[in-house]
């Protein structure tokens, strides 16, 4: 995960989504990830939306992506806080 300020690097395909050791992926309907960041497998007709927060009761500052369908969160995905915005933008492209 990045911290404030550090440049990160990320590269988008039509099905990834990829930035330091970390990947999600599209394939076969279901959303999944691996990596440093948490495994994830959601299927993608199951997602209506991706919202993200911080929660500042933790000693660090750690935004993850909470991914959302039914009005339950389905899986939440660990990312930094300079490429949040993409990673989500991302997922909705995807599921949209």
């Amino acid at each position: 995960m990045a911290l404030l300020g550090e440049n990160t690097t990320w590269t988008t395909t039509n099905t990834e989504f990829f930035w330091k050791k970390n990947r999600l992926i599209v394939e076969n309907g279901y959303l999944t990830s691996s990596g440093v960041i948490n495994n994830i497998r959601v299927p993608l007709r199951a997602i209506e939306t991706v919202v993200w927060s911080i929660n500042p009761a933790k000693p660090t500052i750690s935004p993850s992506l909470k991914i959302i369908g039914k009005g339950i969160v389905l899986a939440e995905i660990q990312v930094g806080i300079d490429i949040i915005n993409d990673v989500q933008d991302w997922i909705l492209t995807k599921i949209g």
